[in-house]
């Protein structure tokens, strides 16, 4: 295979690793990168070493698509965006892996609080926040005597004061691991990475 077809093939599977960006954008990117693989060519370099250095096409396009979906959750700044941006990491980082694990937890816990707010309102001598000998939940109880309800009424505030907190947790930590998750170049990469 000669340098040049060498190159074109090189180029022809980044452009379709970039297949889902738009066509005018893939095109700015592989011919941006095609300009950098001809001046390091020009400078005396092999086309197998320059494009050695540039690495597999689809991990050199990975990276121009990573930053531009960072930049358009960071951009958007909606809390599906952010947590989207998260969960399509969280197979490649240990950091998103985590975030996720924690957004999770902190649906369930929002889930549960929602749950008992229903039940109370259905069923407002079994539902609430129980202490009785030995135990404490919040939940629906088999024998309201065996306990005491805590909150009584009190459960719709406290349950939407914890709901808004739930909420601004999960903002704080997605606006702050999606940043740190995103690359930290201005532009996509022009060179190897």
């Amino acid at each position: 295979m000669t340098d040049q077809a060498e190159l074109e093939r090189w180029l022809s599977r980044l452009g379709w690793a970039l297949g889902h960006l738009p066509v005018r954008e893939r095109d700015d990117i592989v011919r941006e990168t095609r300009s950098h693989i001809e001046d390091r060519m020009a400078s005396g370099g092999s086309v197998q070493q320059v494009l050695s250095e540039f690495g597999p096409a689809e991990r050199h396009a990975r990276r121009f698509v990573d930053e531009i979906e960072a930049y358009e959750a960071l951009g958007s700044q909606r809390a599906g965006d952010l947590a989207r941006f998260v969960a399509n990491r969280a197979h490649r980082s240990v950091g998103a892996a985590i975030a996720l694990l924690a957004l999770i937890l902190l649906a369930i816990l929002a889930g549960v609080i929602v749950l008992v707010v229903a039940l109370k309102i259905f069923d407002p001598v079994h539902a609430g926040l129980w202490v009785g000998p030995g135990t404490a939940f919040i939940g629906v109880i088999d024998d309201p005597a065996s306990a005491r309800e805590l909150l009584g009424l009190w459960l719709f505030p406290s349950a939407a004061v914890v709901l808004t907190l739930i909420f601004i947790a999960g903002r704080l930590l997605l606006s702050s691991v999606v940043p740190w998750m995103a690359p930290r170049r201005g532009r996509p990469p022009t060179g190897p990475g």
